[in-house]
Protein backbone atom coordinates (compact mmCIF):
# COMPACT_ATOMS: atom_id res chain seq x y z
CA UNK A 1 0.00 0.00 0.00
CA UNK A 2 0.86 3.82 -0.36
CA UNK A 3 0.57 4.64 2.82
CA UNK A 4 2.91 1.34 4.27
CA UNK A 5 5.50 2.82 1.17
CA UNK A 6 5.53 6.47 2.61
CA UNK A 7 5.74 6.08 6.20
CA UNK A 8 9.23 4.11 5.77
CA UNK A 9 10.94 7.01 4.31
CA UNK A 10 12.64 9.29 6.72
CA UNK A 11 11.28 12.57 5.56
CA UNK A 12 7.68 11.33 6.29
CA UNK A 13 8.94 10.92 9.83
CA UNK A 14 6.55 13.68 11.32
CA UNK A 15 3.95 13.38 8.72
CA UNK A 16 -0.21 12.98 9.68
CA UNK A 17 -1.34 10.09 7.43
CA UNK A 18 -5.71 10.29 6.80
CA UNK A 19 -8.13 8.24 3.87
CA UNK A 20 -11.10 10.29 2.55
CA UNK A 21 -12.95 8.02 -0.16
CA UNK A 22 -10.32 7.56 -2.25
CA UNK A 23 -7.94 10.04 -1.28
CA UNK A 24 -5.06 9.58 0.53
CA UNK A 25 -4.09 12.76 2.66
CA UNK A 26 -0.69 13.22 3.92
CA UNK A 27 -0.08 16.46 6.46
CA UNK A 28 3.33 18.12 7.15
CA UNK A 29 4.59 21.33 8.25
CA UNK A 30 5.97 22.32 5.05
CA UNK A 31 3.74 20.64 2.28
CA UNK A 32 5.65 22.25 -0.06
CA UNK A 33 8.73 20.59 0.61
CA UNK A 34 7.56 17.22 1.36
CA UNK A 35 5.62 17.34 -2.26
CA UNK A 36 9.36 18.03 -4.06
CA UNK A 37 10.86 15.23 -2.09
CA UNK A 38 8.25 12.53 -2.60
CA UNK A 39 8.20 13.57 -6.23
CA UNK A 40 11.96 13.13 -6.54
CA UNK A 41 11.72 9.91 -4.64
CA UNK A 42 9.33 8.79 -7.34
CA UNK A 43 11.64 9.76 -10.09
CA UNK A 44 14.64 7.98 -8.68
CA UNK A 45 12.27 4.59 -7.75
CA UNK A 46 10.84 4.63 -11.27
CA UNK A 47 7.59 4.75 -9.55
CA UNK A 48 5.08 6.69 -12.20
CA UNK A 49 3.01 9.79 -11.29
CA UNK A 50 0.98 12.20 -12.96
CA UNK A 51 0.10 15.71 -11.06
CA UNK A 52 -4.34 16.30 -11.25
CA UNK A 53 -5.98 19.50 -12.08
CA UNK A 54 -4.60 20.82 -8.45
CA UNK A 55 -0.87 20.35 -8.24
CA UNK A 56 -1.13 19.53 -4.75
CA UNK A 57 -2.76 15.92 -5.90
CA UNK A 58 -0.94 13.13 -7.36
CA UNK A 59 -2.02 9.92 -9.11
CA UNK A 60 0.19 7.27 -8.62
CA UNK A 61 0.75 4.83 -11.07
CA UNK A 62 -0.96 1.30 -9.76
CA UNK A 63 -2.51 2.98 -6.65
CA UNK A 64 -5.92 3.00 -6.23
CA UNK A 65 -6.02 6.21 -3.92
CA UNK A 66 -5.05 10.05 -4.79
CA UNK A 67 -2.10 11.47 -3.36
CA UNK A 68 -2.92 14.53 -1.67
CA UNK A 69 -0.01 17.15 0.02
CA UNK A 70 -2.02 19.62 3.02
CA UNK A 71 -0.70 21.56 5.27
CA UNK A 72 -0.20 21.06 8.97
CA UNK A 73 -0.27 24.69 10.53
CA UNK A 74 -0.67 26.70 13.12
CA UNK A 75 -4.04 28.98 12.85
CA UNK A 76 -3.03 33.12 12.82
CA UNK A 77 -2.26 34.14 16.60
CA UNK A 78 -5.39 36.72 17.22
CA UNK A 79 -3.97 40.19 17.97
CA UNK A 80 -0.84 40.09 15.15
CA UNK A 81 -0.34 43.59 13.36
CA UNK A 82 -0.27 43.40 9.27
CA UNK A 83 3.30 42.54 9.15
CA UNK A 84 3.13 39.88 11.61
CA UNK A 85 0.26 38.42 10.78
CA UNK A 86 1.27 38.74 6.90
CA UNK A 87 4.67 37.71 6.88
CA UNK A 88 3.40 33.89 8.90
CA UNK A 89 0.77 33.86 6.13
CA UNK A 90 3.16 34.23 3.35
CA UNK A 91 5.45 31.90 5.19
CA UNK A 92 2.19 29.44 5.79
CA UNK A 93 1.36 29.56 1.73
CA UNK A 94 4.85 29.03 0.71
CA UNK A 95 5.03 25.97 2.64
CA UNK A 96 2.00 24.87 1.52
CA UNK A 97 -1.49 26.51 3.01
CA UNK A 98 -4.48 27.13 0.69
CA UNK A 99 -5.24 30.88 0.59
CA UNK A 100 -8.37 30.08 2.68
CA UNK A 101 -6.68 29.28 5.73
CA UNK A 102 -4.55 32.01 5.81
CA UNK A 103 -5.56 35.46 7.83
CA UNK A 104 -5.25 36.97 5.01
CA UNK A 105 -5.54 35.18 2.40
CA UNK A 106 -6.85 37.64 -0.17
CA UNK A 107 -4.06 39.81 0.17
CA UNK A 108 -1.59 36.85 -0.33
CA UNK A 109 -3.81 36.13 -3.27
CA UNK A 110 -3.54 39.48 -5.16
CA UNK A 111 0.50 39.50 -4.72
CA UNK A 112 0.43 36.07 -6.23
CA UNK A 113 -0.95 36.56 -9.35
CA UNK A 114 0.61 40.12 -9.29
CA UNK A 115 4.15 38.48 -8.95
CA UNK A 116 3.34 34.98 -10.55
CA UNK A 117 4.68 33.43 -6.60
CA UNK A 118 4.84 29.95 -6.91
CA UNK A 119 4.63 27.98 -3.82
CA UNK A 120 8.32 26.69 -3.24
CA UNK A 121 9.34 25.15 0.25
CA UNK A 122 13.15 27.63 -0.35
CA UNK A 123 10.58 31.36 -0.29
CA UNK A 124 10.14 32.78 3.06
CA UNK A 125 9.84 35.92 4.50
CA UNK A 126 12.20 38.11 6.62
CA UNK A 127 10.89 41.15 8.48
CA UNK A 128 12.90 44.15 8.29
CA UNK A 129 10.26 46.82 8.90
CA UNK A 130 13.21 47.79 11.93
CA UNK A 131 15.63 48.33 9.19
CA UNK A 132 13.95 51.47 7.71
CA UNK A 133 15.85 54.31 7.86
CA UNK A 134 15.66 58.21 8.07
CA UNK A 135 15.69 59.64 4.36
CA UNK A 136 16.65 63.55 5.09
CA UNK A 137 15.43 66.10 3.11
CA UNK A 138 18.00 67.99 0.72
CA UNK A 139 16.03 71.07 -0.88
CA UNK A 140 16.75 73.49 -3.63
CA UNK A 141 15.11 75.93 -5.65
CA UNK A 142 13.61 73.39 -7.89
CA UNK A 143 14.08 69.80 -6.41
CA UNK A 144 13.67 67.74 -3.24
CA UNK A 145 15.81 64.93 -3.26
CA UNK A 146 15.19 61.77 -0.42
CA UNK A 147 18.38 61.06 0.63
CA UNK A 148 19.59 57.72 1.64
CA UNK A 149 16.63 56.08 -0.45
CA UNK A 150 18.56 53.29 -1.91
CA UNK A 151 16.17 49.67 -2.64
CA UNK A 152 14.77 48.11 0.45
CA UNK A 153 15.18 51.24 2.35
CA UNK A 154 11.02 51.74 2.87
CA UNK A 155 9.95 47.25 2.94
CA UNK A 156 8.56 45.76 5.89
CA UNK A 157 9.29 42.54 4.54
CA UNK A 158 11.40 40.92 2.22
CA UNK A 159 10.77 37.53 0.12
CA UNK A 160 13.88 35.62 0.06
CA UNK A 161 15.00 32.72 -1.40
CA UNK A 162 18.04 31.29 0.95
CA UNK A 163 19.91 34.70 1.13
CA UNK A 164 18.81 36.15 -2.45
CA UNK A 165 16.75 38.76 -1.77
CA UNK A 166 13.63 38.19 -4.48
CA UNK A 167 11.30 41.09 -3.75
CA UNK A 168 10.92 43.63 -0.85
CA UNK A 169 7.12 44.76 0.24
CA UNK A 170 5.93 48.09 1.45
CA UNK A 171 2.80 47.10 4.02
CA UNK A 172 0.13 49.62 4.95
CA UNK A 173 -2.81 48.64 6.35
CA UNK A 174 -5.53 51.10 7.04
CA UNK A 175 -7.71 53.91 4.20
CA UNK A 176 -5.21 56.55 5.35
CA UNK A 177 -1.43 56.42 5.75
CA UNK A 178 2.21 58.15 6.21
CA UNK A 179 4.57 58.07 3.27
CA UNK A 180 7.17 60.35 4.27
CA UNK A 181 8.80 62.22 7.76
CA UNK A 182 11.06 64.41 7.13
CA UNK A 183 12.71 67.01 9.63
CA UNK A 184 12.28 70.36 7.68
CA UNK A 185 12.04 73.50 10.59
CA UNK A 186 15.96 74.32 9.48
CA UNK A 187 15.18 75.40 6.15
CA UNK A 188 11.47 76.94 7.72
CA UNK A 189 13.60 78.77 10.34
CA UNK A 190 17.04 79.62 9.25
CA UNK A 191 18.80 83.21 9.73
CA UNK A 192 19.50 83.50 5.97
CA UNK A 193 16.17 84.79 4.63
CA UNK A 194 16.96 83.69 0.90
CA UNK A 195 16.85 80.12 2.16
CA UNK A 196 13.03 80.93 4.13
CA UNK A 197 12.22 82.21 1.05
CA UNK A 198 13.41 78.86 -1.52
CA UNK A 199 11.56 76.98 0.98
CA UNK A 200 8.26 78.29 0.63
CA UNK A 201 8.29 79.40 -3.12
CA UNK A 202 9.20 75.76 -3.36
CA UNK A 203 6.06 74.55 -1.65
CA UNK A 204 4.28 77.35 -3.19
CA UNK A 205 3.73 78.92 0.67
CA UNK A 206 2.83 82.77 1.33
CA UNK A 207 5.79 83.84 3.36
CA UNK A 208 3.94 86.33 5.36
CA UNK A 209 1.41 84.06 6.56
CA UNK A 210 3.93 81.65 7.47
CA UNK A 211 5.09 84.67 9.85
CA UNK A 212 1.60 84.95 11.11
CA UNK A 213 1.04 81.27 12.04
CA UNK A 214 4.38 80.67 13.39
CA UNK A 215 6.21 84.14 14.24
CA UNK A 216 8.34 86.46 12.55
CA UNK A 217 11.38 84.07 12.79
CA UNK A 218 9.05 82.35 10.06
CA UNK A 219 8.89 85.36 7.66
CA UNK A 220 9.53 85.26 4.21
CA UNK A 221 9.14 87.49 0.66
CA UNK A 222 7.52 85.36 -1.64
CA UNK A 223 5.52 86.15 -4.65
CA UNK A 224 1.67 87.22 -4.64
CA UNK A 225 0.51 84.21 -6.83
CA UNK A 226 2.23 80.92 -7.83
CA UNK A 227 2.61 78.79 -10.87
CA UNK A 228 0.54 75.49 -9.20
CA UNK A 229 1.17 73.24 -12.35
CA UNK A 230 5.32 73.51 -11.99
CA UNK A 231 4.80 73.16 -8.35
CA UNK A 232 2.79 69.88 -9.08
CA UNK A 233 5.60 68.70 -10.78
CA UNK A 234 7.48 68.90 -8.34
CA UNK A 235 5.47 67.54 -6.09
CA UNK A 236 5.16 64.49 -8.51
CA UNK A 237 8.76 63.99 -8.46
CA UNK A 238 8.82 64.08 -4.23
CA UNK A 239 6.17 61.67 -4.10
CA UNK A 240 8.08 58.84 -6.52
CA UNK A 241 10.98 59.16 -4.39
CA UNK A 242 8.74 58.84 -1.35
CA UNK A 243 7.53 55.55 -2.45
CA UNK A 244 10.65 53.84 -2.83
CA UNK A 245 12.14 52.11 -6.06
CA UNK A 246 12.03 48.25 -6.76
CA UNK A 247 9.26 47.85 -4.32
CA UNK A 248 5.95 46.07 -4.09
CA UNK A 249 3.94 48.93 -2.38
CA UNK A 250 0.64 46.38 -0.37
CA UNK A 251 -1.58 48.66 0.80
CA UNK A 252 -4.90 46.51 3.13
CA UNK A 253 -8.10 48.86 3.22
CA UNK A 254 -10.20 46.25 4.53
CA UNK A 255 -10.80 42.55 3.18
CA UNK A 256 -11.13 42.17 -0.44
CA UNK A 257 -9.70 45.23 -1.19
CA UNK A 258 -5.99 45.33 -1.43
CA UNK A 259 -4.06 48.25 -3.69
CA UNK A 260 -1.10 45.96 -4.83
CA UNK A 261 1.75 47.17 -7.13
CA UNK A 262 5.41 46.32 -8.04
CA UNK A 263 7.45 49.18 -9.54
CA UNK A 264 10.71 48.72 -11.11
CA UNK A 265 12.88 51.75 -10.11
CA UNK A 266 11.52 54.63 -9.81
CA UNK A 267 8.56 54.93 -12.15
CA UNK A 268 5.81 55.00 -9.86
CA UNK A 269 2.59 56.45 -11.78
CA UNK A 270 1.69 59.52 -10.94
CA UNK A 271 -0.81 62.08 -11.74
CA UNK A 272 -1.77 64.91 -9.37
CA UNK A 273 -4.48 67.90 -9.73
CA UNK A 274 -6.64 70.19 -7.72
CA UNK A 275 -3.64 72.50 -6.28
CA UNK A 276 -4.72 75.68 -6.30
CA UNK A 277 -4.42 79.09 -3.34
CA UNK A 278 -7.36 77.31 -1.84
CA UNK A 279 -5.20 74.10 -1.21
CA UNK A 280 -3.34 75.91 1.83
CA UNK A 281 -4.05 75.61 5.27
CA UNK A 282 -2.35 77.80 8.06
CA UNK A 283 -1.81 76.99 11.82
CA UNK A 284 -4.29 79.15 13.75
CA UNK A 285 -4.82 79.39 17.31
CA UNK A 286 -7.85 77.74 18.88
CA UNK A 287 -8.26 76.09 15.59
CA UNK A 288 -5.34 73.68 14.50
CA UNK A 289 -1.65 73.87 15.04
CA UNK A 290 0.09 73.03 11.35
CA UNK A 291 -0.31 73.96 7.93
CA UNK A 292 -1.34 71.66 5.37
CA UNK A 293 -1.34 71.51 1.72
CA UNK A 294 -4.48 69.32 0.17
CA UNK A 295 -4.36 67.79 -3.42
CA UNK A 296 -5.82 64.79 -5.56
CA UNK A 297 -3.16 62.01 -6.84
CA UNK A 298 -3.92 59.03 -9.04
CA UNK A 299 -1.20 57.04 -7.71
CA UNK A 300 -0.29 53.52 -9.76
CA UNK A 301 -3.41 53.23 -10.99
CA UNK A 302 -5.23 54.09 -7.51
CA UNK A 303 -7.21 57.38 -6.34
CA UNK A 304 -5.83 59.48 -3.13
CA UNK A 305 -6.28 62.51 -1.33
CA UNK A 306 -2.88 64.00 -0.73
CA UNK A 307 -2.00 65.82 2.88
CA UNK A 308 1.47 67.17 2.92
CA UNK A 309 1.22 68.25 6.85
CA UNK A 310 3.91 71.16 8.30
CA UNK A 311 4.04 70.40 12.00
CA UNK A 312 5.14 69.31 15.00
CA UNK A 313 4.28 65.43 16.82
CA UNK A 314 4.22 66.65 20.63
CA UNK A 315 2.88 69.41 22.59
CA UNK A 316 5.95 70.90 22.83
CA UNK A 317 6.67 71.10 19.46
CA UNK A 318 6.29 74.80 17.74
CA UNK A 319 6.64 75.63 14.00
CA UNK A 320 6.80 73.63 11.04
CA UNK A 321 9.17 71.20 12.54
CA UNK A 322 8.84 68.02 10.01
CA UNK A 323 7.38 67.40 6.66
CA UNK A 324 4.62 64.51 7.03
CA UNK A 325 3.07 63.31 3.79
CA UNK A 326 -0.31 61.66 3.67
CA UNK A 327 -2.74 59.07 1.58
CA UNK A 328 -5.73 58.49 1.83
CA UNK A 329 -7.53 56.47 -0.15
CA UNK A 330 -10.97 57.32 -1.84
Amino acid sequence: MLEATLKKLNFYKDVKFETKGNQLLVRSNNRTLLQEKTEEYFRKSKIRFKPRKKITELNVENVNQVLVFKPLMAKGVGGLNFEDALKEDLDNWFKGASVKELTHGDTVEGLQKLLSLKQDSRFYCEKVGAANTKRPPVISTSKLTVTNNEKGKVADLNIKDGSKILYHLSLKFSPSFYIYNATVIDYFKSPNPNTRKMINEFFGFDGMKMAQAFGKEYAARTPKTYNYSQILTRFKDLLNQCLGPDIVLMLKIRDGVNHIDYVKGLSHKIQLSGLSKDSYGYAEKGVRKYNFIRFQSIINGHRYEVDFQFRGTTATDTGPRYLRILLKAK
